[in-house]
This record gives structure tokens, C-alpha cells and sequence, in this order.
């Protein structure tokens, strides 16, 4: 009598400690799990929005009308929103070639947001901000050295019924070719330089502005609290190409 109660005490202890052990496991993993399943789909995410500014860059740099890029969405929404302003302007005392310049673009960036995590494709760029911090994961093809700055810009915009995609669904975004030529352009007098002032408006500011530190240009306003920041370098000679693009979701 005594044996099996102590066989029956044993079994619940046995048992108690099992339940006790995969509960705190499940508690204490499955949060961690989740956590690590979402990050892998942002990494994804990203990798995504590479191939799609892949293929805005092929628009502006190999004249092609057209491309399309499939999406495969995990959860989060995929929109054509908001606003990014990149302004150029170029001037120089003496110039050979062209004229001292502004321009100013707007754009609509192409976004996806999931939790406080969103990816973005704006002027050629691929940033990702978590929170209020904003990284630049891949920077806009500007090519600068000592004799020449060339600013490709790829301004998007919104065309189409559908404003976003959301949950599980492949979208397709394709992107039209609507406009493109060269914004401006001026080169200086041998001994003389252009100065290139670029400011950029963008809800990730920062992003932009540690891309223009590392980049080596001069902070005339570094400071992106307000939205915005504004560089400045110099050169011989800078153009300015402008591609406009109308982006249009299909599900």
C-alpha cells in the first residue's frame, strides 16, 4: 500500500514538473520565437525592397519604360505614401556650361509597415526605420569624386485604385516611366568650383543626413528634428537627372 502511494506521489511529482517545465518554456520561448520569426520576415522584407530598387535604378540608368516587382506581404501592409523632398541646388560664380540651378522633388515613397518597423523606397534609396530611428540600407546611386557629382533622382508617385495591400497577399508593383531628362546642370571655369547645397524633407532625416557624413559633405543644418537636413560639397561640375515614375499595386 505504501509502494504505490509512493508510485502515485512520484507519478505527480514526475508529471507536475513536466507541465511546470513546458510551461515555462512555452512562456518564455514562444515570445522569442515570434520575435525571431518577424525579424527573419523583415530581413525578407528587405531583401524585397533591394530587388525593387533594383529595378527603379534599371529606369533610370538603363532607359528601360517599365518593370514590375512581386511582393510576397507576411502580415504587414504595403502602401504608396507620404513624402520625401530632395532639393539640389548648384551654383558657381563663373560657369562654362549650363547654369547655376534649383531643383526640387517631391516624391510619394513606396512603404511597408509592420508593428513599429517600416521599409522604405524613396529617390532611389532603401531605409528602414524602427521606432524613431531610421537606418539607410542602401543609398540612392548618387556618384560623386572631386571633378563631378551625378545626382540620378527617381521620384515616384501614385497612380491606379489601390492605395495599400495588406495581411498575406503577392502584390505586384509595377512602375511606368512618365517623365525623364536631365534637371540641371553646370560645370565651372577652370580654378573655380560649384557649390552643391542638397536638403532633403523626409519623416527619416537622420537616415539621409548620416548618409551625407559619410559621404564626406558639410553640415549647413544637421539637425533632422524638424524633418529635414541640408549638406553641402563641392565640385567642378554636377547634372542632375530626373526620373519620374508612376507606381501602381496590384494584387
Amino acid at each position: 500500500m505504501n509502494r504505490a502511494q509512493s508510485d502515485a506521489i512520484g507519478f505527480v511529482l514526475v508529471f507536475s514538473l513536466i507541465v511546470l517545465t513546458v510551461g515555462t518554456v512555452y512562456a518564455a520561448g514562444y515570445p522569442a520565437l515570434e520575435e525571431f520569426r518577424t525579424g527573419e520576415q523583415l530581413e525578407n522584407m528587405e531583401r524585397a525592397f533591394d530587388v525593387l530598387d533594383d529595378n527603379l535604378a534599371d529606369l533610370a540608368r538603363d532607359g528601360a519604360p517599365s518593370r514590375a516587382t512581386e511582393i510576397k506581404l507576411n502580415g504587414g501592409r504595403l502602401a504608396v505614401n507620404g513624402s520625401t523632398t530632395v532639393t539640389v541646388n548648384a551654383t558657381t560664380t563663373d560657369p562654362v556650361r549650363g547654369a547655376n540651378f534649383t531643383v526640387s522633388d517631391e516624391g510619394t515613397p513606396i512603404t511597408y509597415r509592420e508593428g513599429d518597423t517600416t521599409i522604405v523606397s524613396a529617390h532611389g534609396a532603401v531605409l528602414r526605420q524602427d521606432g524613431d530611428a531610421a537606418v539607410m540600407r542602401s543609398d540612392p546611386g548618387w556618384v560623386i569624386d572631386d571633378e563631378h557629382a551625378l545626382i540620378p533622382l527617381i521620384v515616384t508617385d501614385r497612380t491606379g485604385d489601390r492605395v495599400a495591400f495588406g495581411g498575406s497577399s503577392t502584390v505586384l508593383v509595377r512602375g511606368q516611366v512618365t517623365g525623364r531628362g536631365v534637371a540641371g546642370e553646370v560645370v565651372a571655369a577652370a580654378g573655380d568650383d560649384v557649390t552643391v547645397t542638397v536638403t532633403v524633407a523626409s519623416p527619416r532625416a537622420d537616415a539621409w543626413g548620416r548618409y551625407f557624413e559619410a559621404e564626406g559633405f558639410t553640415a549647413v543644418d544637421g539637425d533632422p528634428a524638424d524633418g529635414e537636413v541640408t549638406y553641402r560639397f563641392e565640385v567642378d561640375g554636377v547634372t542632375v537627372q530626373q526620373t519620374t515614375v508612376s507606381v501602381e499595386l496590384e494584387g
